[in-house]
């Protein structure tokens, strides 16, 4: 991963949840990241919609292998709830990141919710545990039902925390079988100009944080009829299948970050 999700610093998930398509496949971001004294997590929940118990089961994972014995499949009771968190030693991956995509069988029915947490840890020696629960605030991350094609731009509007000062970290997953070419855009929305551009190569299933530096979140517009001037897109475009997301943060602060605010995923 090549930029942690922060340090000291508070995000907004910018990309909610797809709706849930035909088919039974699906992909979710996951990760784990830990700085000096908080730590991002995410947790998939499945929710039984049907009056028959079913099963998610495991497929693949990217950034390595699924761990040998680990359990592929999760049993979700009819009109049941399951997380992930609660079912220590399933879907274990054999990783060398912190972010990777899982892609799963979610039959018809079976609604997915991607989530994550930023928790507080004391660092050794002060004696407490890792804080495993999400006391510094929660957030929805994107469940995808396929994948987006390639040469296709993928746009993510509002990349931006108003006009508080911010970068954006764009996650991005080759879901290939070949390594591909990624091109990052970032530009202002009142008048469209390009703000700034990354390429990166991403290795074939395979998936990556990249940091695009952010600006002055109030600076003028070349459009000087427009009132909004801190407004922010990014479109992502690659030549190999793949999906993005785009995570805001700011700058350092003096205290824990929170996320004060939570929009349910629809």
């Amino acid at each position: 991963m090549l930029h942690r999700f922060s340090r000291w610093s508070i995000g907004l998930v910018l990309l909610l949840a797809a709706s849930p398509g035909p088919g039974a496949e699906a992909w979710a971001f996951r990760f784990s990241s830990r700085t000096f004294n908080t730590s991002w997590h995410d947790d998939l929940a499945f929710h039984n919609t049907t009056d028959q118990d079913t099963v998610v089961t495991l497929l693949g994972v990217s950034n390595g292998t699924i761990d040998e014995g680990t359990g592929l499949e999760v049993p979700v009771p009819a009109q049941r709830t399951v997380s992930l968190s609660d079912l220590p030693g399933v879907w274990q991956a054999d990783l060398d990141s912190d972010l990777w995509v899982a892609r799963f069988d979610a039959p018809d029915g079976v609604l997915v919710s991607s989530r994550g947490g930023l928790d507080s840890e004391c660092p050794s020696p002060c004696g407490s545990p890792p804080n495993p629960f999400p006391n510094l605030g929660a957030f929805t991350m994107p469940v995808f039902r396929s994948l987006t094609p390639a040469g296709a731009p993928q746009f993510h509007f509002g990349a931006d925390l108003g006009t508080q000062a911010s970068r954006s970290n764009v996650g991005i997953y080759n879901g290939g079988g070949a390594a591909g070419t990624a091109t990052i855009a970032l530009y202002r929305a009142c008048d469209d100009a390009l703000l700034g551009v990354r390429t990166v190569s991403v290795p074939a299933n395979f998936a990556l944080q990249v940091g695009m530096a952010g600006d002055d979140a109030a600076a003028g517009c070349s459009d000087q009829s427009k009132l909004n001037t801190w407004l922010r897109y990014v479109i992502v475009t690659m030549d190999q299948p793949s999906l993005t997301y785009v995570f805001n943060v700011a700058g350092d602060l003096n205290s824990y970050p929170h996320l004060p605010f939570g929009l349910a995923g629809f």
